[in-house]
């Protein structure tokens, strides 16, 4: 694994434990002056590939892309001028689908296996990953 992927998967984990404050997150993210847009696609494409194969669980994707879109959301700066790219908010309203149960449904429904796995199913499938 080369120096890159070890950066990733360093960040993955201290992102996928909970949700952190923003501070804390530009710190795993080396202080980025501009909004790292690259990286930010990697870490969503990464996280749903994982939420995909059953890799990582539910919450810690939900967290992942919490965090970083929390992290783009409270800067001024990153907002005014980088948008959140289409496919890390993808990732994002997947994971965010899950996140609650709706009236309609019965008590014995997962949000995440009904909403979520789905919403990232069709994402990964439009980018021909899975």
């Amino acid at each position: 694994m080369d120096e890159k992927n070890l950066d990733i998967e360093n960040i993955l984990a201290k992102l996928s434990r909970k949700i952190l404050r923003v501070e804390e997150v530009s710190l795993i993210l080396n202080n980025p002056v501009d909004f790292p847009t690259e990286l930010v696609e990697n870490l969503a494409l990464i996280t749903a590939i994982r939420y995909w194969n059953n890799e990582i669980n539910f919450e810690d994707g939900d967290c992942i892309i919490n965090n970083v879109y929390r992290f783009w959301w409270t800067n001024d700066f990153y907002v005014g001028n980088y948008p959140f790219s289409e496919i890390a908010w993808e990732c994002y309203e997947a994971f965010d689908a899950g996140e609650y149960p709706r009236t309609n449904d019965d008590k014995t429904i997962d949000p995440a296996e009904k909403y979520t796995r789905p919403f990232i199913e069709d994402m990964l499938k439009k980018r021909n990953l899975i």
